[in-house]
C-alpha cells in the first residue's frame, strides 16, 4: 500500500512539474510575438479548440483588416507539444472562416480562426 502511495505522490509531482514547464513555454511564446509586434498597427489573438483527444491552439498576427500575416499553431501532448509556424494561413482573410464554426465542419485551426473573427467583431462594434 505504501508503495502504491509513493507511486501518486511521484506522480503528482512531476505532473506538476511538467505543467510549469508547459506555462513558462508558452508565456516565453506570447512575450515573443508581443514584443516583435510591439509598436506596429497589428493584433494579436490565440484561441483554444478542443478536439476529441487533443487541443490545438492557435496564435495569430493579424492586421486592421483582418488579413493574417502570422500563424502559429501548437497541438500535441502538452508538454511535447510546441508553436510551429503554419505558412498555409499566411495572407488568408479571416472573415472567410466566419462560418466554420456554425456549419461544423473544417478543420481545428480554421475553427480557432472563426472564434477569433467573432472576437475581433465585438471588439470592433
Amino acid at each position: 500500500m505504501s508503495g502504491l502511495m509513493i507511486i501518486l505522490i511521484v506522480l503528482m509531482f512531476s505532473q506538476s512539474l511538467l505543467s510549469i514547464v508547459q506555462v513558462k513555454y508558452y508565456q516565453n511564446f506570447i512575450k515573443k510575438i508581443t514584443t516583435e509586434q510591439a509598436g506596429t498597427e497589428y493584433e494579436f489573438y490565440t484561441e483554444v479548440v478542443k478536439g476529441k483527444v487533443l487541443r490545438t491552439i492557435v496564435a495569430v498576427v493579424v492586421n486592421s483588416e483582418g488579413k493574417v500575416i502570422q500563424c502559429y499553431i501548437c497541438k500535441g501532448l502538452t508538454i511535447f507539444a510546441r508553436f510551429k509556424e503554419e505558412q498555409s494561413y499566411r495572407g488568408a482573410q479571416l472573415v472567410n472562416y466566419r462560418e466554420v464554426t456554425q456549419e461544423k465542419k473544417g478543420s481545428q485551426i480554421e475553427k480557432a480562426l472563426s472564434k477569433i473573427y467573432t472576437r475581433k467583431l465585438k471588439a470592433i462594434t
